[in-house]
């Protein structure tokens, strides 16, 4: 069954007092939020004032539900990301430094500078990556844990998705084989209302419809506010321990896209202008934490804030004077290398 949790309440300042444990992992998250958009405002930063170039898709505001889920996982689970995947890289302990440096096209960056924005890429920290291609993460996650379990290695898998990937029939294919097979991945579809400019509501109805779409299909299904991170971060625990027993599970994230679809689109054409501002403004998920951890945590969040910013200001000062990736490295790491072809 779908049960839908309360929405911006559930978790009050009396609980968290309760527990000491409870209040360090609240610090925790709520240093996880402010590292991802620290690293998302630097690179919204660096191209407004034309220091980085190519594509970039900010996910300013849905910061809850990166890092409330991969909170619930370990070192040996693996995700798989979107094009607007830099939050999903950091919540799963990307090095911050290695993204920049790869959005600026350095050799240092995760992918050596040659696959930008949206091919983020780290086996280390169990990041298989993005893709450009709508939906295009979900058969790797899937794929990925049935593997695993296969091999009776640990781990499970976290596919990340939107709602415009719900209308694709990888969505759905996916979500029918893992499972037939059991496939132990959880598919979380962060659903920000828009899947470009076609509204979410239009094509599936209020958020939650899709939750009830996959319930359909037998997979244990939840819709969760995604502007609680506490709240994430319960249901997402809930459900990887049951896709720890080898089931498939998804997760509806009620979340809101801020800012454009990418840094060029002219996002006022299709809805008011300023309405990711307006909404920041009462839902931001970091400031919803704040206030809930109250008064006392504030020496503390305050230092916490201090630490991450300096963080990212070191992470940007290195990746800048990492060295820029040659041209001539565009042509490594393919299936038959020039050395190789040479030597045929």
């Amino acid at each position: 069954m779908i049960r839908t949790d309360a929405r911006m309440s559930r978790t009050g300042v009396t609980e968290l007092q309760a527990s000491g444990a409870g209040s360090l992992q609240a610090l925790a998250l709520y240093r996880g939020m402010k590292l991802v958009r620290g690293v998302e405002l630097a690179i919204e930063s660096l191209h407004k004032r034309g220091l980085m170039r190519g594509s970039f898709h900010s996910s300013i505001g849905q910061e809850a539900c990166p890092v409330g889920v991969c909170s619930a996982l370990g070192p040996e689970d693996v995700v798989t990301s979107t094009h607007r995947g830099h939050g999903h890289a950091v919540a799963k302990g990307v090095p911050i430094e290695g993204i920049l440096a790869e959005l600026w096209g350095r050799v240092t960056g995760v992918s050596g500078g040659r696959g930008g924005s949206m091919h983020l890429h780290h086996r280390e920290s169990g990041f298989l990556g993005e893709s450009a291609i709508v939906g295009g993460g979900l058969p790797w996650a899937a794929g990925a844990a049935w593997a695993r379990q296969r091999l009776g290695k640990a781990g499970v898998a976290v596919a990340f998705t939107g709602d415009g990937a719900a209308g694709e029939g990888v969505f759905h294919e996916t979500l029918l084989l893992a499972r037939h097979w059991g496939s132990p991945c959880l598919i979380v579809c962060e659903n920000n209302g828009l899947a470009h400019s076609m509204p979410a509501q239009s094509l599936f109805g209020e958020p939650g419809a899709i939750a009830r779409m996959v319930e359909a299909t037998g997979v244990e299904s939840r819709h969760v506010d995604g502007r609680d991170v506490l709240a994430v971060r319960d249901v997402a625990a809930e459900l990887v321990e049951h896709v720890r027993g080898g089931r498939p599970a998804f997760l509806e994230c009620e979340v809101f896209r801020v800012r454009p679809h990418s840094i060029a689109d002219p996002d006022y054409r299709y809805r008011p202008q300023g309405a990711g501002d307006e909404w920041l403004a009462v839902n931001d998920p970091i400031e919803h934490l704040r206030a809930t951890l109250g008064p006392s945590a504030e020496t503390e969040l305050d230092r916490i804030d201090a630490e991450v910013e300096a963080e990212v200001a070191s992470a940007l000062a290195a990746a800048e004077a990492a060295e820029r990736t040659p041209a001539g490295d565009a042509l490594r790491h393919r299936y038959a290398t020039p050395e190789l072809e040479a030597r045929g």
